[in-house]
Formats: C-alpha cells, sequence, structure tokens
C-alpha cells in the first residue's frame, strides 16, 4: 500500500508503426548523436498508457523488434523470435512507485528501468530457470539454445533467485550472470553477451550461431559496451534514467507517433486507506472505551517512508468522552513488518492540541491472509502507552493494549456499481473485554457477512460467532450481532448500527466501512472497523469488543 491520493488504472493501448522521421526531436540534448539507431531500430512500438494493467503479451518472429514503453518511463526491448508477457504493471504516478512483474520465456530482451525500478523488488523478470529482479537501471538478456545469459549494463543491482531457492546478486555493471551450464555463474561481460544480444535487437543480418564466451578477456568497466551504451551511461545520473533520454532512443528509431483508437477504456481511481479500533483502558479509573476511526482517511501507509498513520476517534478511557477528541498516532518502520510509536498528537473537543508526557507502542503487519479470497486486503495490530496533561494540569494515563488496523485501495465513489447486489464473506478480527464472563483483553475472531444492493446503496452486515481465539481458556459465548448499513453521501462510505447478543448481555454498536478493489473489480471486497457494548443500565464493563473486519465478493 501507499500514501497513494488519487490512482486511476486506465485500461487504453496506443501503437505507432515505421515510417517517419524524427531527428528534430534528436537533436534536442547532447546524447542524440551518440546513440546508435541501429542498437534500438525495429518493427514497431508499443506505448501502453496504463497505471495499471496485466497479461501483456510481446511476441516477435523473425521479422521484427518491438519496443514497450510504460507509464512510468521503463522501456522493453523485445528481440527477434522472442516471447515476453507483462503479468502485472502498478503504478503510482504522484508516489512512483509500483510493480512490474514479466515473464521472460524465449529470445532476447533489454530492459531500462523507469521511475519503478528505482524501488527494491520493483522490477522482477521470470525465467525458465528463476526469477530475475532488476534495481535502478539497465540489463539485458538471451534465452537460446545454448543457454541463459542476463548482462548487467547499468545501476544499482541485478538478483537473481534459482528454482532451488538460491540467491545470486551482481553489483558491478559489466558483469554477467551466466546460466548456461545448469548451474548460475557471474562473470565478466564478454563481446560474445552483447553480441548475442544485440544479433536479436538490431536490424542487423549479423550471425551469431557458433559464437561462444570461451577465451574472452574480461571488461574493463564498460569498454566491451558499444559506444551508445557509454554514452547513455555518462549522461544518466546516480541511478535514474532520465526520461528526456528514453524519449530520444525512441525517437531514433525514426517511428511516428501514430496513434490508433483506444481499444479498451475503463478505469478505476481510488486512494490508499483503511480503518483502525481497540478498546482504550483508563489506568486510574479502570474504565474502557472504544477508539475507532471513522472514515478511510484516518489510516495511511505511505510507501516511501514506510510510515503508517492511524488517527482514531474518542482514545480516553472512559465509556463517555471527556476531553479528547482525536488522537493521530505516526509509527515508523523497525523491520518489514514491524513498526515502533514515534508521534502522538491529541487533539481535544475544541480542536486544541494537549500536550503529551510519553508515548510508546507498536505496529505490527499479520502475514497471512485476513480472509479467504482476501490477499489484496492489508491487516495487522497496534498498541501504545500514553500519558497526557488534561485542561486542569493534571497527568492521564492511558493504554491501547490490543489496537487492530486494516487497509486497501479504496474504490473511488464514482467508479462503484450503481446496479445490482453483491454478497461478501470474510472475517472479524478483535479485541474482548468481559466483567460478567470474567475474561480480560484477549483476542477474538468471528465470521463477517454482507450483502449490499448497489442501487439502493443500502445492505446488512453481521458478525456471527466471535469468541476469544482461544476460548478453550475462556469457554465464552459467542457473540453475534447484525445491523443496515447506509451510503448517503457520495463517498464511499457505508455505516450503521449493530446490536445482538453476547451470551446473556445485550450489546450494541456500529460499524463503518468501504468497499476496495483488487485493481479489477471496483467492489472486488470490503474493510472497516467495529465495537460493541452493553446496552441499557447494564455494568458498561459486562462486554465491550472492538475490531476491524474484511470481506471478499462471492463469485
Amino acid at each position: 500500500m501507499g500514501a497513494v491520493r488519487v490512482i486511476t488504472a486506465s485500461v487504453a493501448l496506443c501503437v505507432a508503426v515505421a515510417g517517419a522521421s524524427s531527428g528534430a526531436l534528436a537533436n534536442k540534448v547532447g546524447v542524440a548523436a551518440a546513440v546508435n539507431p541501429d542498437a534500438f531500430s525495429g518493427g514497431k512500438e508499443i506505448r501502453i498508457g496504463k497505471s495499471i494493467f496485466y497479461n501483456e503479451r510481446i511476441s516477435t518472429d523473425a521479422n521484427g523488434v518491438v519496443q514497450v514503453l510504460l507509464v512510468d518511463g521503463s522501456t522493453f526491448t523485445v528481440g527477434k523470435n522472442s516471447n515476453v508477457v507483462i503479468d502485472r504493471f502498478v503504478y503510482d504516478p504522484n508516489k512512483k512507485t509500483g510493480e512490474i512483474v514479466t515473464s521472460f520465456s524465449k529470445g532476447s530482451m533489454r530492459f531500462i528501468g523507469g521511475k519503478i525500478s528505482k524501488n527494491p523488488g520493483g522490477v522482477t523478470v521470470n525465467t525458465p530457470d528463476g526469477s530475475l529482479a532488476i534495481r535502478g537501471g539497465m540489463a539485458q538478456g538471451a534465452i537460446t539454445s545454448r543457454g541463459t545469459i542476463f548482462s548487467f549494463l547499468f545501476g544499482n543491482e541485478m538478483v537473481f533467485k534459482s528454482k532451488s531457492g538460491k540467491v545470486y546478486t551482481v553489483y558491478q555493471p559489466g558483469y554477467t550472470l551466466d546460466l548456461s551450464s545448469g548451474v548460475p555463474t557471474i562473470r565478466p561481460t564478454t563481446a560474445a553477451d552483447i553480441q548475442t544480444v544485440l544479433a536479436s535487437l538490431s536490424n542487423s543480418n549479423t550471425n551469431t550461431d557458433g559464437v561462444t564466451t570461451d577465451n574472452q578477456p574480461p571488461p574493463q568497466n564498460f569498454v566491451i559496451l558499444p559506444q551508445d551504451f557509454q554514452q547513455l551511461i555518462i549522461d544518466a545520473t546516480g541511478t535514474r534514467i532520465d526520461d528526456e533520454i528514453l524519449q530520444q532512443i525512441l525517437a531514433l528509431q525514426n517511428l511516428p507517433q501514430v496513434q490508433i483508437e483506444d481499444l479498451e477504456e475503463t478505469s478505476i481511481e481510488f486512494t490508499i486507506g483503511g480503518y483502525g479500533s481497540g478498546i482504550v483502558n483508563d489506568d486510574y479509573y479502570g474504565d474502557y472505551a472504544i477508539g475507532a476511526s471513522s472514515y478511510s482517511t484516518d489510516f495511511d501507509y505511505n510507501e516511501n517512508s514506510d510510515v503508517i498513520t492511524l488517527t482514531l476517534r474518542d482514545v480516553e478511557g472512559s465509556p463517555q468522552p471527556y476531553e479528547i477528541d482525536r488522537g493521530t498516532f505516526k509509527f515508523s518502520p523497525v523491520s518489514k513488518n514491524n513498526w515502533s510509536l514515534s508521534g502522538l498528537q491529541l487533539i481535544d473537543h475544541g480542536g486544541n492540541p494537549l500536550q503529551v508526557i510519553n508515548k510508546s507502542g507498536f505496529a505490527e503487519r499479520q502475514t497471512q491472509a485476513l480472509c479467504a479470497n482476501c490477499n489484496f486486503i492489508e491487516w495487522g495490530t497496534f498498541g501504545a502507552n500514553y500519558s497526557y496533561y488534561d485542561q486542569f494540569e493534571y497527568q492521564q494515563d492511558e493504554e491501547i493494549q490490543y489496537g487492530w488496523w486494516v487497509g486497501g485501495a479504496v474504490t473511488a465513489f464514482k467508479d462503484l456499481p450503481t446496479t445490482g447486489t453483491a454478497s461478501y464473506a470474510g472475517t472479524a478480527r478483535g479485541t474482548i473485554v468481559s466483567d460478567t464472563y470474567d475474561v480480560p483483553q484477549v483476542e477474538g475472531r468471528g465470521d463477517l457477512g454482507m450483502t449490499w444492493n448497489f442501487a439502493k446503496r443500502t445492505g446488512q452486515l453481521s458478525i456471527s460467532n466471535f469468541v476469544p481465539v482461544n476460548n478453550g481458556v475462556y469457554n465464552m459465548p459467542a457473540l453475534n450481532v447484525n445491523g443496515t448499513m447506509t451510503m448517503p453521501g457520495n463517498v464511499n462510505r457505508f455505516s450503521g448500527s449493530i446490536n445482538g447478543m453476547a451470551g446473556q448481555v445485550s450489546v450494541a454498536g456500529g460499524a463503518n466501512g468501504s468497499f476496495v478493489t483488487d485493481l479489477t473489480r471496483p467492489a472486488a471486497g470490503a474493510i472497516g472497523n467495529w465495537g460493541v457494548r452493553p446496552q441499557g443500565l447494564q455494568n458498561p464493563n459486562a462486554y465491550v469488543a472492538t475490531g476491524i473486519f474484511g470481506a471478499a465478493a462471492k463469485r
């Protein structure tokens, strides 16, 4: 996930064919004269103007070369008699982050990295021998009857993971990963390696039969690379391939920009968002309150900094809100799936900040799926201890022992279906505390079901059989609640009251949620939070539960 405000998944394919000169554009900067057109010449160019797409196949015969330019600036040059499939392309133009996953099964290919390749793990090339990750630069390779080679031309690193799980890393340009012997070997790139690939990537008829890498001297830096690449590497800054250079490389092919009508036009706009919830305990009075987010924008995960920001309402340990209106928790990364609380802002009901004395806490991402068919939904836990001075300068101490968060790609309201119905099935996770059943704060799990009428913008949500995960210890009756959800405004947010029973305790509360996309279907799933506590004059701590949910649409 990323701190993306709007991403458009637009499906539109434009094709340009060979024939016209573009020398005027080529003369705009000095690198143009240094690039050899033969190295980039080909039969056609494909510009894919999509931020998100899947399964784009590029196959060539013996007569032509295809270049594919993606919207992040990445370029694939696919040689003669070659087969490459872009399995998945996801790009956030605001954050310059995303993912490219390709399958390269035959022939030759050159990859010039754009914005995505600067991010670790951004570009993956799957081959018959294993998977290749390219970071921040250029690489080219060939799969032939004599074996497979990949040469690292420029950038940070090229990492190969074999099918057996062994990892081989090329850190220095001018070296080649050789898989021809069956055992991966990293060695200096030779002229024969370059010639093998260029013979397929250019219009020349050079015969490479019989060319081997035996007895070739090692390179000195880039001396064995063609002159065009030497200059291109010199003019590239750091690990970045400049967009203008990429545009001119394409222009030097003498390809006119002739746009054909869009083959398909669909779009899904979304923002990355989510919900959080937790039981807040006042250390002095021993009361419990439910602190929860109200909107999907209350949760944010920034892919650039890996920082999680979560805003919760009523984070004060009392059944009735007194001074705190909301708290914004900032979690900074410790490792891939763990964060520590690095910032906390508490705001009173008048919009004024309260003085935070101390704070500590954590957040954790859960790696297992929240529910069946929910791989596009992220979720995890968090906790916090914090103290602040109230308006009378008294110190107040609060704790969220077990909190929960859930996130995903929240679909833009305009892209939600306006007709039809759908059913969702998933999981509710959360925390339970009960004086009646003598249960401290424990983790709970139950089933989440929802039906939705998109035309009427209303539906029914239920949580059933919600019990402690280790209920053999607590022997606690199940919580079963349900209620009507509505979406009254022009925002992808549904909410409503829920009520039911937890054994002999009558409970009531509410739920908030939003529909999320799996990047193919606009309402592929639903995420949100929920919470209940006793109704009427019962002990306010007789049964308190809150948490998050995630569900996938039934197909």
